[in-house]
């Protein structure tokens, strides 16, 4: 799979434990897990809010750290599981 800027994700274990930002810059956690074609996000260390994520959403993956094309109000609204 290829993300938006054409760089190819080979290996998706690479994501695990890499932090993911929104669009708008805001962080929405750490990759816990991938699926078939989503990443399970989580953020905060207590009672950690989860996210599903579809794959498609990626925008890219450089330097480390994962980002995504919506922002962070969409995120939470439309990808918050429990």
């Amino acid at each position: 799979m290829m993300d938006r800027n054409g760089n190819t994700i080979d290996d998706w274990q690479v994501l695990v434990n890499k932090p993911v930002f929104a669009s708008d810059g805001k962080e929405v956690g750490i990759v816990r897990s991938i699926q078939t074609n989503n990443l399970i996000i989580s953020y905060g260390p207590v009672t950690p809010d989860k996210y599903l994520i579809p794959k498609s959403s990626i925008k890219n993956f450089t330097n480390g750290v994962l980002y995504l094309n919506d922002g962070s109000e969409f995120i939470e609204n439309n990808y918050r599981f429990e």
